[in-house]
């Protein structure tokens, strides 16, 4: 595949990723021992929605763009490199971590917690600002500094939206009763 299969794609998947992710994060209780199986797929899959609907405007900007002038792609392409050399080890932590958070006892998913997803879900969003200066100085243009800004500001707005809807949707619902089953592990 080439750059201008490979960069878009990995941009998508990262994006989708992240978005789940998001969901996920923004449904989660504070406790890990309770697993709640089927609210946690439906938070995932609400996640990936929402990143879906905010980066869908970005997406259709850039493809227009594109479309009208197609000298521009390689800008967009350039840009898009240097966000994945810095987003996909980024990325690869995290799905390494999660990897060990799914599979581990509990004590060792809540260590995994406090030691890798803690810290890089609080440096996502300054290692995400970084990816928008790499792109800036990679384009070379101030369109495509302000489609890789909107994407970034989409993908970190993703979990505040979702969390909006939780407070939202609990206004309107009667108490849950607890469900899920107690971790094995």
């Amino acid at each position: 595949m080439t750059a201008a299969g490979w960069v878009p794609a990995g941009l998508v998947v990262l994006a989708a990723l992240d978005g789940a992710f998001a969901g996920f994060r923004s449904s989660c209780g504070r406790t890990g021992l309770i697993r709640r199986r089927r609210e946690d797929i439906r938070a995932h899959l609400r996640g990936l929605a929402t990143a879906a609907a905010l980066l869908g405007p970005v997406a259709g900007l850039v493809l227009a763009d594109v479309l009208a002038r197609p000298e521009r792609w390689d800008r967009y392409l350039a840009a898009g490199r240097v966000m994945l050399l810095l987003y996909l080890p980024f990325g690869a932590v995290v799905l390494a971590a999660l990897a060990g958070y799914a599979v581990l006892g509990w004590r060792r998913r809540f260590l995994a917690t406090a030691l890798i997803l803690g810290p890089c879900t609080f440096a996502r969003p300054y290692v995400a600002a970084a990816g928008v200066v790499l792109a800036a100085r990679a384009g070379g243009d101030l369109l495509v500094t302000l489609a890789a800004a909107a994407s970034v500001a989409a993908a970190c707005a993703v979990e505040p939206v979702l969390d909006r809807w939780w407070v939202a949707t609990a206004r309107r619902r009667p108490p849950d009763r607890p469900t899920g089953t107690a971790s094995r592990r």
